[in-house]
């Protein structure tokens, strides 16, 4: 290869490198799909999700392969299955490892919505669960993997 190639390549991956996912600001488009993304609870039934000191962020992680979720529900890891059409959705039993927390508010808040959920939408950048009386009972943001 010349070395005409290798600028040609680096400029590439230097493009590559600088290219956002972001939308443009001030735009409400959704850059990431329901599954495959890890997902973050922002607010679960009317309160918003606060991390206590040293406490690390709960999330699900909706997989399309084998229609598995997993997460970390704010004390304990998850998981469950799921099924999607369309805008509905429901969750199977969750499973947790039994750790106790002095702090389970995000857990239950969390694991008691995958329960009575029955649709999902993006409204702006964030993911909502909404239940059988279309009222939202947990939003969330995407947050890498």
């Amino acid at each position: 290869m010349g070395p005409a190639k290798y600028v040609l390549i680096a400029t590439l991956l230097a493009v590559a490198a600088c290219h956002s996912n972001d939308p443009a600001e001030g735009s409400d488009e959704v850059t990431h799909e329901l599954v495959g993304t890890r997902w973050v609870p922002v607010q679960l039934g009317d309160k918003a999700v606060t991390l206590g000191e040293g406490a690390r962020e709960a999330y699900i992680v909706l997989n399309s392969n084998d229609a598995a979720v997993v997460g970390y529900a704010g004390c304990n890891r998850i998981s469950t299955s799921y099924k999607q059409t369309g805008s509905k959705i429901s969750f199977g039993e969750v499973i947790a490892t039994r750790m106790v927390c002095s702090d389970m508010s995000t857990e239950t808040g969390l694991i008691q919505a995958m329960r009575v959920a029955t649709d999902w939408r993006f409204v702006g950048q964030q993911l909502e669960l909404l239940d059988k009386q279309k009222a939202v009972i947990a939003r969330f943001e995407a947050r890498n993997l």
